[in-house]
């Protein structure tokens, strides 16, 4: 009974050295880690105010799909290369910042250059067509073209029982109303800017009905057509309808007819997809858009992956340190930083972009990349404060560590996982933001918000992040990291509403922040002395290189083969299940393959035994990569820890 006493006396003490323990670490960081805090957040922050939105620059200055998937396709063999090589020489050296600090640099440089790349924009021709418009009642009629003796209306695709929102855009518009120019007048003199634009979608909706500020050009939004029954040339009666809402139905029931005040008359210059359009044409030179863009994209890329592997590397580093001087930098509280960035700086990048865009009327990236350069200005100066001496050992034999590093059976094994996690997160990181913008027609607020998502449920992790990992093994992480991504995959597949992608955007937690953290441990337990940035270099290539852009390449593929993001989505997430699957199949075979060879070549005592018990369920007898629990002994005496 007396020693049940004591027992539970020693339990409640510890419990409250603990809770003790977490306070003090809250409230008194680690100052020698602050630099590097403030470097981590910065540096992420300015990634994240340009990179989410790349893709779709891209199209805007009239770079085609095809294009974007070739390029796609090159730039991972330069990443790849890039980090190790930046890795290598920063270990030959025993120092990271000086590699650091030129990389942020051309970080700023290059992607601020893209902005100077000229564009190819591609005009589509559409025969002189008018419009008037009575009530609900619309008449349409177009010149012919030179080639073709008579053209009729179109009638829009269908597409899952719903037609695809057609294009119809509107130009030098009058509205004759009873009493208008009246209205007008006083309006104007009392100082309240009126136009035929605003009022023609005053009277038509303003949901359905877009203004262009500062052109006398409007365009209608989510809108459907009927136009059974049209057989003449030249001319067609039609009417529009609203388009349903997937957020709230997709029935077409619910549609109901768009128009005009019955007492007015409205007529208007109309490009529009309805009619057949007379070719296309270009004002710009492929050529050079696409090859002055690729030489400063793949210098961006490069400088980009070779700064988040030095600071990886220097993370790595600077928590080891702290951890043999007796304080404890814990690898995820330090990038948690990295998250709080993503947490802030994406949605209100993508609020400012689209104010500007509402003002301007079209899309303006220069706010992003404008952002992006003030913040990497001020992770190059938090870099500089940042602790110089992380006591590396300089590699004497670098080809000799390198050797050890591609002739070891479980690297090979991590880095071909890291590739296929890779290869999953390259095809949402690209084609994710396309798809809510083109087909769920997301505004640009709406994607700053996924990355928060993302970034704020994955903040209470990273903080409890190592010791997570620790319990769990990196080897259960991969398999997790892969079964989230089906499940991602999958969500998206059958989503219909940009609303409804927020639940499998918190599952980010798995698919990036538990493998960033399982991936870190593995390398600083496992990367062989004076090699941490080169294996850590490896890793990033094979993850955020080649594995991104594979997984881009055959995205691209497949979404023009099926003409479906969705479905692409679809095969992604049964590939992902099968890997994650395959995975955890392959290393419980290993671990058994190893469990009795053990148990032939020599006997083991009991403390071996239940030592054994406590591993995860996969490869045992690792060494200390995968969560061993001799350190988790160590740590049983508590002691006050400073982040």
């Amino acid at each position: 009974m007396t020693g049940e006493r004591t027992r539970k006396r020693t339990m409640s003490s510890s419990f409250r050295d603990r809770a003790g323990s977490n306070a003090k670490e809250f409230f008194h960081p680690n100052m020698n880690l602050l630099p590097l805090k403030f470097t981590l957040f910065f540096f992420n922050g300015a990634s994240f105010a340009i990179m989410p939105y790349l893709t779709i620059h891209m199209k805007d200055i009239g770079i085609n799909d095809v294009d974007i998937a070739l390029m796609y396709a090159i730039l991972p063999f330069c990443v790849f290369v890039a980090p190790p090589i930046v890795g290598f020489f920063a270990d030959k050296l025993g120092n990271y910042m000086r590699a650091l600090l030129m990389s942020i640099i051309g970080c700023a440089i290059f992607h601020t250059l893209l902005l100077a790349v000229p564009t190819n924009l591609s005009n589509v021709d559409y025969p002189h067509t008018t419009l008037t418009m009575k009530d609900t009642d619309v008449s349409l009629k177009w010149a012919q073209c030179e080639e073709k003796a008579c053209s009729k209306i179109r009638n829009p695709e269908v597409k899952e029982k719903d037609p695809l929102p057609i294009f119809f855009e509107m130009n030098n518009c009058t509205l004759d109303c009873p009493q208008l120019k009246h209205l007008m007048v006083a309006q104007a003199y009392l100082g309240i800017a009126v136009t035929y634009e605003s009022m023609i979608c005053g009277q038509i909706g303003d949901k359905h009905c877009k203004v262009w500020p500062g052109q006398k050009k409007l365009e209608f939004v989510r809108v459907n057509t009927n136009v059974t029954g049209n057989d003449q040339c030249g001319e067609a009666q039609l009417s529009f309808y609203t388009d349903s809402d997937p957020c709230i139905t997709n029935d077409l029931s619910d549609e109901t007819i768009l128009g005009i005040n019955p007492e007015c008359d409205l007529s208007c210059d109309v490009r529009t997809n309805l009619v057949e359009r007379c070719g296309d044409s270009n004002s710009g030179n492929r050529l050079i858009t696409n090859g002055v863009y690729f030489i400063f994209r793949m210098m961006a890329t490069m400088s980009l992956a070779s700064c988040f592997i030095l600071l990886d590397a220097q993370t790595i580093q600077m928590c080891a340190v702290e951890e043999k001087h007796g304080k404890v930098g814990a690898y995820g509280r330090q990038i948690l930083y990295k998250t709080l960035a993503q947490a802030v700086i994406s949605p209100l990048v993508g609020g400012l972009m689209d104010y500007i865009t509402g003002q301007q009327g079209q899309p303006n990236y220069v706010a992003s990349f404008i952002i992006a350069d003030i913040l990497f200005l001020i992770a190059f100066v938090c870099a500089l404060k940042c602790d110089m001496d992380l006591e590396l050992p300089v590699n004497k034999d670098a080809m000799g560590g390198l050797k050890a590093i591609l002739t070891n059976f479980e690297i090979i094994l991590f880095l071909v996982m890291m590739f296929v996690c890779g290869t999953m997160y390259g095809f949402v990181e690209t084609f994710l933001f396309v798809f809510l913008k083109e087909d769920l027609h997301a505004p640009m607020y709406l994607l700053g918000l996924t990355i928060t998502t993302g970034a704020v449920v994955s903040l209470p992790f990273l903080y409890y992040s190592d010791a997570i990992v620790k319990k769990l093994g990196v080897y259960n992480s991969l398999v997790w990291t892969l079964l989230m991504y089906g499940v991602r995959y999958l969500g998206y597949s059958y989503t219909n509403c940009a609303w409804y992608v927020f639940p499998f955007e918190a599952l980010e937690v798995f698919t990036f922040a538990l493998l960033q953290v399982a991936a870190a441990k593995f390398v600083k337990d496992n990367a062989p002395v004076g090699c941490l940035a080169t294996l850590t270099g490896i890793t990033g290539g094979a993850h955020f290189g080649f594995g991104k852009g594979v997984g881009g390449l055959v995205g691209g593929v497949i979404i023009e083969v099926t003409k479906s993001t969705k479905i692409a989505f679809y095969y992604f997430g049964l590939v992902s299940f099968g890997c994650g699957g395959l995975y955890g199949i392959v290393v419980n075979i290993l671990r058994l393959v190893r469990k009795s060879s053990k148990v032939k070549t020599s006997p083991r005592n009991e403390e071996e035994k239940d030592q054994e018990n406590t591993d995860e369920p996969f490869i045992a007898g690792r060494g200390v990569g995968d969560g061993d629990r001799e350190e988790d002994d160590e740590n049983i005496k508590l002691k006050p820890i400073n982040q």
